[in-house]
């Protein structure tokens, strides 16, 4: 069992529909990697994949997973604040059980590159992270439109069941 905090969970979610929709404005960037930002102090640098930065850091040690977790979402939510609120993003929300999955690239190769070897989706797209008590981590990620092909391609390849859309609970409006 997981506890989620429905109040932060939609607030993020705001920010990074907001991001996502800005980073794919930018059209000199292929579908690879417009949405795959590299984010070192809370300052986003270059474009990087999530291989490149688990080369530097264990990507299922908790407290690295979740720093890299903070300063992406600071970062967002510094660049949105000036965008307007009350757009409707088109796009569905997707679950990353990632403590129990296998890396095995099946997933990066059926999205082609769009999803990594570790079966997560480009960072840009990652809003609410938590554990469950067992400690496996579940990453909460917002595909836009114009992805959700890549990530049901990536839920159909992945043989574990670690990715799948989310259902909002009973109870949640």
């Amino acid at each position: 069992m997981m506890t989620t905090d429905k109040n932060i969970f939609f607030s993020n979610l705001k920010i990074i529909q907001k991001y996502c929709e800005q980073q794919l404005q930018r059209s000199e960037k292929s579908e690879q990697v417009v949405l795959r930002s590299c984010f070192v102090s809370g300052i986003r640098v270059q474009s990087m994949s999530w291989k490149e930065w688990s080369e530097k850091a264990d990507p299922y040690n908790s407290e690295t997973f979740m720093e890299l977790f903070r300063e992406q979402l600071a970062y967002k939510k510094r660049e949105t604040d000036k965008i307007e609120q009350d757009v409707q993003y088109r796009g569905k929300i997707l679950v990353i059980e990632y403590g129990l999955n296998i890396p095995d690239g099946a997933v990066e190769v059926e999205t082609g590159g769009i999803f990594d070897e570790f079966d997560f989706p480009p960072i840009d797209t990652w809003f609410y992270n938590g554990y469950y008590e067992s400690g496996e981590g579940v990453l909460f990620a917002w595909i836009p439109a114009r992805f959700v092909e890549y990530a049901d391609r990536a839920i159909d390849v992945q043989f574990l069941d670690v990715l799948h859309w989310f259902k909002k609970p009973s109870g949640w409006v």
